[in-house]
């Protein structure tokens, strides 16, 4: 398996995207080799989260000019006294908030981008701030939403989220249009980009609704046009998009459903498109132990199967184990394997169905650690199976690479 950079966005705060980020590194690293960047540069929410000694930091990349990889932190072994997770290492944050560090300015991001590039990890793990701004869009990929995390419980952060997907499409789209994309190669294709720059200006802008979203607006194409190569190729960029997403504090199937994934969903049918392939990687419950985990800065990963069975952490997902697995059994096992530290990535299919039918049993329900075991599981199997660019990608390009790369491919499906 190559390298893959994955990002975790949340387009706003508030939805426990650094924890999410910072457990599912850990998850990673019983893999292989895992570096966590922490991009979320207001806060150092990774530093926070995390109780261990910080000697150098993006201030020391930045300002001392130490190379990226002098600036990795990892565990000592009274946080990891087994080991288990020594395969982590995260870079931090400057400790205080910086204007140079919070507005990044294009050249320090570029500067960034090649040496996250060059950090010696199978997988890279950007914990990007909140918000949708140049020092966002540029780490984020261009043919995938990365990982988005969103909860039923912040409307406004699931709008955002379908705001980042929306801006990642456009993106590549006004690249692949422009006068010197690959599209421009045509020579007939070359005379109507003005016309459909324009039009796609319109689906764009949330002010107009003559062209809500990009499926009228590829069916107008096909009307004016035909089934001409830039149609068939404007079509496949949409229909190859992959959208990742993890629901945070998740508290039911219904009220998860209702208020977090159907909003998902209808705001990018309404605004994007309905052809968009959309992957929920998972869920991490709602629990206590999350937040007492992040009061004590230790992910929770890092601790074992709870032994106890803690009310407020007890989820029953019958419904769910009726749709999936079929009628429940009342025959289950206990469960005490640790699905965190027993992984095989060659059967990450198999065994993520092993930890959703664990996650059933009121004897596993008690710990949220299988949640990110079957989040790790779920991603695994996505790396292995879908195409590269479909989950992360293998390197950050500036935005003139990436426009290179895309004006050097022919489009036509």
């Amino acid at each position: 398996m190559a390298k893959r950079i994955l990002t975790v966005s949340s387009g706003k705060g508030g939805v426990g995207k650094s924890t999410f980020a910072v457990n599912f590194s850990l998850a990673l690293a019983r893999v292989a080799p895992t570096v966590l960047v922490d991009l979320d540069t207001g806060t150092s929410s990774v530093r926070n989260t995390i109780d261990v000694p910080v000697h150098k930091d993006l201030y020391h990349f930045f300002r001392k000019g130490e190379p990226l990889e002098a600036c990795l932190t990892t565990l000592p072994d009274q946080v990891d006294p087994h080991g288990h997770f020594r395969n982590f290492a995260f870079v931090a944050a400057p400790k205080h908030a910086m204007e140079e560090f919070i507005n990044f300015e294009e050249m320090h991001r570029y500067r960034l981008m090649r040496a996250i590039n060059d950090l010696p990890a199978r997988f890279v793990v950007l914990d990007l701030r909140a918000g949708l701004d140049a020092a966002v869009l540029d780490f984020l990929p261009h043919s995938n939403s990365g990982i988005l995390v969103f909860t039923p419980h912040h409307p406004a952060a699931t709008a955002a989220a379908g705001d980042i997907v929306k801006a990642l499409i456009f993106r590549k789209l006004r690249l692949v249009l422009s006068e010197e994309g690959p599209l421009a190669k045509d020579r007939e294709t070359r005379s109507h980009l003005a016309t459909i720059n324009a039009l796609l200006d319109k689906v764009e802008d949330v002010y107009d609704d003559s062209l809500p979203n990009l499926d009228v607006f590829l069916k107008d194409l096909l009307l004016a046009l035909g089934e001409v190569p830039a149609v068939r190729a404007l079509a496949e960029t949409v229909a190859s998009f992959h959208v990742h997403f993890v629901l945070n504090l998740f508290n039911g199937i219904r009220e998860s459903y209702e208020k977090a994934i159907v909003p998902f969903v209808t705001f990018l049918q309404r605004y994007v498109s309905s052809h968009l392939k959309l992957y929920n990687l998972g869920w991490i419950i709602q629990s206590a132990e999350i937040h007492e985990a992040n009061c004590r800065r230790r992910p929770i990963v890092l601790d074992g199967p709870s032994e106890s069975d803690h009310a407020a952490t007890r989820l029953k997902l019958d419904d769910l184990e009726a749709l999936l697995l079929g009628s429940p059994s009342t025959t289950h096992p206990v469960v005490t394997k640790d699905f965190l530290l027993e992984v095989n990535p060659e059967q990450a299919l198999v065994e993520q169905l092993e930890v959703l039918h664990a996650m059933q049993q009121e004897s596993a329900a008690r710990h949220v650690r299988d949640n990110f075991a079957y989040i790790l599981r779920r991603a695994l199997h996505a790396l292995q199976t879908f195409p590269a660019e479909s989950f992360g990608q293998r390197r950050l390009l500036t935005p003139l690479e990436l426009f290179e790369s895309l004006a050097g491919q022919t489009l036509t499906p």
